[in-house]
């Protein structure tokens, strides 16, 4: 929507509003002006509004250059125009059209706009309804086939036109010096294809676009994509290292080391299912356990209780652990 000095302006494609790219406004020339897409086959209409001016006003609407008629507004209030008619009861709409291979024109500064000219006014007095004008039958000016013209589409029935209009003067008339309305702003849209604004680099291309914000998967759509790895509760534990391996004991000691061990560490015979009471050891395994200094201490067994019972069991004299 283009807003200026008062009045705003925009236009309407099936019910939703056209975007509009690189606005300028010329504050001298009290103009405001902006590109828009235009696809062939789009039926249009240009909107406006006054924000509450408290002046009457009427406006016209310019197509390439053809003018045609547009609507008062009292001061306030929104307004729109969507055809030009073509009699009392019939209308044709505003169609974008694309310009035929033989079209041939003369130059025209106003190719390719529509341009919406708002005056500030002072009804005088009520006047015949306006002519109803000819329509131009193909594109106006010197252009290239194939392009997009703002043109008119098929006629279709309209409300009956009212049997009188206003006769109207400037309401700034000391400002400008005449009687005729000078125009208080002006609104235009330079319109082209939607291929040409993106090539001229005025709207952003749809793959820049899709890549700054590509699309998420639709639920139901199968996606080919590397498999999302289980949740931890679900995983596999991986094999935990190997422990470190123990010094290998010669084979006679084992079978007995493992008998005494065995038998050290087994539960009472009277003690109950599951209790954790442990057999008192003999006297020869307490004081195997006492011993701190033996005679093995120069062997590659620590002092540790256990090297001392294997050397028992091997037949040496428990004599000599007596103190």
């Amino acid at each position: 929507m283009l807003t200026h000095r008062g009045f705003s302006a925009w236009i309407v494609v099936d019910g939703r509003n056209v975007p509009e790219y690189l606005t300028a406004v010329d504050t001298t020339a009290n103009r405001v002006s902006c590109w828009i897409p235009s696809d062939e086959g789009q039926t249009f209409s240009v909107y406006w509004r006054d924000h509450g001016g408290k002046v009457d006003s009427c406006a016209f609407i310019n197509l390439d250059g053809y003018v045609v008629p547009g609507r008062f507004l009292f001061g306030e209030g929104m307004t729109w125009r969507g055809g030009v008619r073509t009699s009392q009861a019939t209308e044709r709409p505003f169609m974008f059209q694309k310009v035929p291979e033989n079209a041939d024109g003369s130059a025209n500064k106003d190719i390719g706009t529509i341009v919406l000219r708002i005056k500030r006014v002072k009804r005088v007095a009520a006047h015949i309804p306006n002519v109803i004008q000819s329509v131009p039958g193909s594109a106006l000016g010197k252009r290239k086939a194939g392009d997009v013209y703002a043109g008119f589409g098929e006629e279709k029935p309209f409300y009956r036109q009212y049997s009188s209009t206003w006769a109207v003067e400037a309401y700034d008339k000391h400002e400008s010096g005449s009687k005729q309305p000078a125009t208080y702003v002006s609104f235009v849209f330079r319109y082209r294809t939607p291929e040409f604004l993106e090539s001229q680099g005025i709207t952003p291309s749809v793959k820049a676009d899709i890549m700054k914000n590509p699309k998420r998967p639709e639920m139901g759509r199968r996606v080919v994509s590397v498999p999302a790895p289980p949740l931890p509760s679900l995983m596999t534990p991986s094999p935990s290292p190997s422990p470190p391996k123990k010094p290998r004991l010669e084979p006679s000691f084992s079978r007995n080391v493992s008998y005494y061990i065995a038998e050290f560490w087994a539960p009472h015979p009277n003690s109950k299912q599951g209790s954790q009471r442990l057999r008192r050891p003999s006297a020869d395994m307490r004081r195997a356990r006492r011993a701190r200094s033996c005679w093995h201490n120069h062997t590659a067994y620590p002092c540790s209780g256990i090297a001392c019972l294997i050397r028992n069991v091997e037949g040496r004299p428990s004599s000599q652990y007596r103190s």
